[in-house]
């Protein structure tokens, strides 16, 4: 796809505007990079000013497109997907079909190298606790409960390989999880499993 003209992304812009936004809008700003294609809307009737929408980045290489809100500019939006996209060529070194729009994954820890005393294990629990990884349970109403992994619940869980772990991390995304995991501890495999 990337080698589309600047008309053919604006084609591309436009269709998604009309198929998300309505026929009542158009697309008011493009701005063209390397990698990326930044638009966004506007009512056409001159006299109403939408609000709330933010800039709209294409990914020029596959099509893929991230919307933000209002609070956020153009720039901070390039930021943002281009970190993004990096953070999934990373990660599509360990799990070629990664796709960091899809936040349906499992984490699944399929075996733990130990040589010295478990430092391996400690190493990756530090990692996991650290990106706040959190587990269900349910009440006896069949509520769901919400907690964050204990270092005991951690050692207990990766007991026996594969373990799946979820996909429920408090402040970052597991994303940012399998990132911090790869670059700090190399003594284990993992994969991912798509949830539907």
């Amino acid at each position: 796809m990337q080698e589309n003209s600047k008309d053919e992304f604006l084609k591309i812009a436009e269709e998604y505007v009309l198929n998300n936004a309505g026929d009542h809008v158009k697309v008011s700003y493009t701005e063209n990079y390397d990698e990326l294609f930044v638009f966004g809307y506007q009512a056409k009737d001159k006299k109403v000013r939408l609000v709330g929408q933010g800039p709209i980045v294409l990914v020029k290489k596959d099509g893929r497109i991230f919307e933000f809100g209002s609070s956020t500019g153009d720039e901070e939006a390039l930021v943002e997907v281009t970190n993004k996209l990096n953070k999934e060529r990373l990660i599509r070194l360990f799990y070629k079909n990664y796709n960091i729009k899809n936040n349906n994954y499992d984490l699944i820890i399929t075996d733990i190298y130990e040589l010295d005393e478990g430092e391996h294990l400690n190493e990756l629990i530090t990692v996991l606790l650290r990106n706040r990884i959190q587990y269900f349970t349910h009440d006896e109403n069949n509520g769901e409960q919400r907690h964050y992994y204990t270092k005991e619940r951690l050692e207990e869980t990766l007991e026996q390989t594969p373990a799946n772990l979820g996909r429920y991390f408090c402040y970052n995304h597991l994303s940012d999880a399998l990132v911090d995991l790869i670059k700090t501890n190399p003594y284990f495999k993992w994969t991912l499993s798509e949830v539907k």
